[in-house]
């Protein structure tokens, strides 16, 4: 563990304040979740990921999406990609675009190949948010040579369902 040097007081309810500073380098944002963690001496917070419990699931869908139907498929959490149809893409991370449209709760379709990350060359981009209950989670991201058929659209919401459903369930 790194040692900051900041120490806060705990209010009357058990409530402690994280320096603005702290969460911006570790990514934490206005509402989002931590775990808390005991051990012998000590508290652990850390940032909670609805979706790192499906990591397996997401991984197994995205490769046999890709098996199956050539459907090449990323699954990103808020950070960073944690499922992916070829492992290679693995921890990449989120960027501006994606990040925007986490935030704005938008689906997203090229018309035109594009780059929207700098590891894939040009290539088209299907784009849905993981949306638990109120919460985005994440996104599921297809890419392509080619524009998108109704197919592929269809099968990236079911994807997403389903997801979501088995996260909602358990």
């Amino acid at each position: 563990m790194k040692d900051t040097g900041v120490i806060r007081k705990i209010d009357e309810l058990g409530r402690i304040v994280i320096p603005k500073e702290i969460r911006r380098s570790l990514g934490i944002r206005d509402g989002e979740n931590l775990e808390i963690f005991v051990n012998n001496n000590g508290i652990t917070l850390q940032k909670h990921s609805r979706l790192i419990n499906y990591q397996e699931l997401a991984n197994q869908l995205a490769n046999l999406a890709y098996e199956m139907m050539d459907y090449k498929i990323l699954i990103f959490d808020r950070d960073e990609v944690m499922a992916a149809f070829k492992n290679e893409y693995k921890h990449i991370l989120i960027n501006q675009k994606l990040q925007k449209l986490l935030e704005n709760r938008e689906n997203y379709e090229s018309l035109n190949k594009e780059i929207i990350l700098d590891e894939i060359e040009a290539c088209y981009y299907l784009i849905l948010p993981i949306i638990i209950s109120t919460d985005v989670v994440g996104l599921i991201v297809m890419i392509n040579d080619k524009l998108f058929v109704n197919e592929q659209r269809k099968f990236l919401k079911f994807l997403n369902k389903l997801l979501v459903n088995k996260i909602d369930i358990l």
